[in-house]
């Protein structure tokens, strides 16, 4: 037991630093393909640490990423991934109410991927609430570096979107803000 909490908190590093990049960057291109490396990480630590549901939805955000960065723009595949997590999900929630903490994450922000694929602010917010939820999750089932990684890349998407939006402002002052 102790070996896989060590194994599946180490696994969590390397989700952390790279969600921490992700909320860094400009283009959405960019972001999502920087989370499809997170959420290799995730699933690993999930399975390791025994959070099915987390783990199908690590693998739902891969495809959902992929098919948003190749402009996939048919509302079919759109929710079919968006059903596929929920589904999945829910057939493999191995941890009661607090597995559906996943879920909705997911959900949340697949609907935002495709919805706000081209908002920068928005995809980031929507980021921002679902390490939220994540790092809940992730306390819950012992991933402690899984939960301080959410909480990190919470911080980080937050400063960034603070940043955008100061930004903003100054170029085109209040009243024309974004």
């Amino acid at each position: 037991m102790i070996s896989e909490v060590i194994i599946g908190n180490v696994c969590s590093i390397g989700a952390m630093v790279t969600d921490s990049v992700s909320g860094t960057r400009k283009k959405t291109s960019e972001i999502l393909a920087v989370q499809i490396i997170s959420q290799v990480f995730y699933s690993a630590g999930s399975i390791i640490l025994k959070g099915y549901s987390s783990t199908a939805q690590s693998l739902v955000a891969i495809l959902r990423n992929l098919a948003a960065m190749k402009g996939v723009r048919r509302k079919a595949a759109e929710w079919i991934l968006i059903l596929l997590g929920v589904v999945l999900g829910v057939c493999w929630n191995n941890r009661g109410l607090l597995g559906w903490l996943p879920i909705i994450a997911n959900l949340e922000y697949s609907i935002a991927v495709f919805r706000l694929r081209e908002n920068e602010q928005g995809l980031k917010f929507c980021f921002l609430i679902n390490m939220l939820m994540y790092s809940v999750f992730s306390f819950a089932i012992m991933n402690y570096v899984g939960a301080a990684a959410n909480l990190f890349a919470a911080v980080t998407t937050a400063v960034s979107l603070i940043r955008g939006i100061k930004q903003n402002k100054a170029e085109n002052g209040p009243d024309n803000a974004k």
